[in-house]
């Protein structure tokens, strides 16, 4: 099955329903199924099949028409993160080598600038209204595929349909390529896992500018409209839930806490959420406890997924939330149980499986797993063994087949010989009175190698002291997986997906005076 199928099926099926809501206007599914076949064809005057057509836009109608016209063309979506600085920015459209470029008009200037260092580049497609000089009107595109009559349905399940960046939370960003049928098992896998109800509404406070997309292709296969914001703001996602009656919506952890930490909020109706999933980093059992109290009606799912997996490929369940928010909340650090589709394995460097209850890295099978990354040999032959994606993270598997993730391989702190996983010095300290959010590193240190440090963001208005988070972790950790530094700051670096991004803090913070 192809990206575009799920459109052509959405129309024949539900055709008249709103598939898209964005400030007060909407598409139906015929609507969109029209324009981004139209796009398709008109994409083809600029462009031939395989080659990459960038997006780099905020959420809006027009994201969405690309996520299924661009791959209807045969040509490669290259998703382009918006909140990237411009040297990131440049790094993708030149590695990628981008033919063409969909941009929106604030970001018109940035992509202006480099331009000239783009060699490949040869058309810029500017949203919304009048297209300056060297450019040309998404509209005209569009008008222009209205007018023709070449077939656009050809592509085979195994041809490159997306090409997205990794978050580069440990690096350079790489790019994964995504098959039609890594999509269509990536889209498989989160429809039998949490089945969502035919014809509800949801949100997209995500920004579409990475995996999170593939919910639009979930979403076409149930009839779903999508209700597009921006960019995340408390305030304006409980009154789209209220608004909309909304059902469902993918979320952080960071994003429930800014919601909780606003208590007139409250006022909003959010009595039809039903389903809220979540993934970028564990729950706190706190947090979780106050986001079911305020989100009563609905279930909580953990997502566990990559770039390299087209979308999610485990799930921690809503009993296995309510078991976490009740008596075991140890739960919550966990990641659950494979989709229907795919296969975890916890295995050593040679790939062999380790002992049940062992740390290792998590292995992950399917067709799902990406086909490898964009002109990058070497990286694919290191991440994808005999089939097995090498997913960087280390983790256990209980007697329940329930997987928890303990720490990213590059993350683990090495102090005096000794391994110390971040994740579990973080669940440590997570019910610390007056503690937001909370982040572990290692850094450098001339005698142990590295130090334990805690990063710590407060509740507002709390006041928490490097010796009272060593002395929270006294009576429940081991004494060489203490922190022996703590920083407090106002937020932790993150990137669009919510990931906290160790490697900037231990950048930022290897040279500071540290509070203890």
């Amino acid at each position: 099955m192809r990206v575009g199928d799920f459109l052509t099926l959405a129309e024949r099926q539900y055709g008249d329903r709103a598939a898209v809501v964005y400030e007060g206007a909407s598409l139906t599914y015929a609507e969109l199924q029209h324009r981004s076949r139209a796009l398709a064809q008109g994409l083809l005057e600029l462009a031939d099949p395989g080659d990459r057509v960038a997006i780099l836009a905020n959420n809006c109608p027009e994201y969405v028409e690309a996520v299924f016209g661009v791959p209807t063309a045969r040509q490669m979506l290259t998703f382009v993160n918006p909140r990237l600085a411009a040297s990131e920015i440049l790094h993708v459209l030149e590695h990628s080598g981008a033919r063409v470029v969909i941009v929106e008009p604030p970001l018109l200037g940035l992509v202006s600038e480099i331009r000239e260092r783009l060699p490949a580049l040869e058309h810029v497609v500017v949203l919304g209204g009048v297209a300056p000089e060297r450019t040309v009107a998404y509209e005209t595109v569009v008008a222009a595929g209205e007018q023709a009559t070449a077939d656009v349905s050809g592509a085979s399940s195994d041809e490159v349909a997306w090409l997205i960046y990794t978050s580069g939370t440990t690096g350079r960003p790489k790019g994964a390529m995504l098959t039609h049928q890594n999509l269509f098992a990536s889209v498989a896998n989160t429809l039998m896992s949490v089945q969502p109800e035919r014809h509800a509404t949801h949100l997209m406070p995500f920004p579409m500018a990475h995996v999170t997309a593939h919910l639009c292709l979930a979403w076409a296969a149930k009839g779903i409209t999508l209700v597009l914001q921006p960019s995340f703001d408390p305030e304006s996602f409980v009154r789209a839930i209220e608004e909309y009656g909304a059902a469902g919506s993918p979320i952080a952890p960071v994003m429930l806490s800014l919601i909780l930490q606003r208590p007139e909020l409250e006022r909003y109706d959010v009595s039809s959420m039903r389903k809220l999933f979540y993934g970028s980093s564990a729950i706190a059992p706190d947090l979780l406890r106050r986001s079911m109290a305020r989100f009563a009606n609905a279930d909580f799912y953990q997502s566990f997924g990559m770039t390299e997996l087209a979308g999610t490929a485990g799930w921690l369940d809503p009993e296995q939330h309510r078991l976490g928010a009740g008596g075991q909340p140890g739960l919550l650090s966990a990641i659950g149980r494979p989709a229907p589709l795919a296969a975890f394995r916890v295995v050593d460097d040679d790939l062999h499986d380790v002992a049940p209850g062992a740390v290792g890295e998590l292995a992950i099978r399917g067709d799902q797993v990406t086909a490898g990354y964009w002109r990058d040999d070497a990286a694919t032959q290191a991440a994808i063994v005999d089939g097995w994606l090498r997913t960087g993270d280390l983790a256990t598997v209980d007697a329940d087949g329930i997987y928890a993730i303990v720490d990213r391989k590059k993350d683990m702190i090495l102090t005096g010989g000794e391994n110390v996983y971040s994740r579990e010095v973080e669940d440590a300290l997570a019910d610390l009175p007056g503690l937001a959010e909370v982040a572990v590193i290692g850094l450098p240190d001339p005698v142990w190698g590295e130090n334990v440090c805690a990063v710590i963001v407060p509740l507002r208005d709390a006041t928490i002291t490097a010796e009272g988070v060593i002395a929270h972790c006294r009576s429940r950790l081991a004494s060489y997986k203490k922190p022996k530094s703590v920083h407090v700051v106002p937020a932790l670096p993150r990137n669009a997906t919510g990931k906290v991004l160790k490697h900037r803090l231990r950048q930022d913070l290897s040279s500071a005076d540290r509070l203890s």
